[in-house]
């Protein structure tokens, strides 16, 4: 077996197509951070009306979605959370890729799984860092509409995603 193919076989997570991360790579970043900003305000609703994200509190977390291209700060400020560009320093990076976020999301993998397994990468505070975790573990989709909307779209994506690297492992394979 040649090398490129042997390289496609060892690939364990599925990455976002090139063409597709595309228009996300040249979207303006002030669009960026401010649509992450609303979704993630939209999506954690009940969790900033219960105080559940008091914990950010000081900290900077800084998020990179590899494959997509998209890297943003994450701070807690007057009871929302910021989204802005990532300064110098900060508390925690998170680091993970499409498909990992995706499955996190539709809870078709637990935090602990993916933060153990190192496709959920975390460098820094690592009380932070566990908090994070612990938070991002209980997430339920009974508590929120968007949230169970989100986990809905998440695992039809995921199963999407899988076909498409299903076949195309067939055609390396082959």
């Amino acid at each position: 077996m040649d090398t490129n193919k042997s390289n496609q076989l060892n690939q364990t997570t599925p990455q976002l197509p090139a063409l597709l991360a595309l228009p996300v790579k040249y979207f303006p970043q002030s669009a960026q951070l401010f649509l992450i900003e609303r979704a993630l305000n939209q999506l954690f609703a009940e969790a900033l009306k219960d105080n559940s994200l008091d914990f950010l509190s000081g900290h900077i977390i800084s998020v990179t979605i590899k494959d997509a291209y998209i890297r943003f700060a994450l701070q807690f400020k007057q009871q929302q959370l910021r989204v802005t560009t990532v300064p110098e320093q900060v508390d925690l990076k998170l680091s993970t890729d499409v498909y990992t976020l995706l499955q996190l999301i539709s809870q078709e993998e637990d935090a602990d799984g993916l933060f153990f397994s190192r496709r959920l990468d975390s460098q820094g505070d690592t009380e932070l860092g566990l908090y994070v975790k612990n938070f991002l573990a209980a997430l339920d989709p009974d508590e929120s509409k968007l949230f169970a909307i989100g986990m809905a779209i998440s695992g039809s994506l995921l199963k999407i995603i899988d076909q498409k690297n299903r076949s195309k492992l067939t055609k390396v394979i082959s």
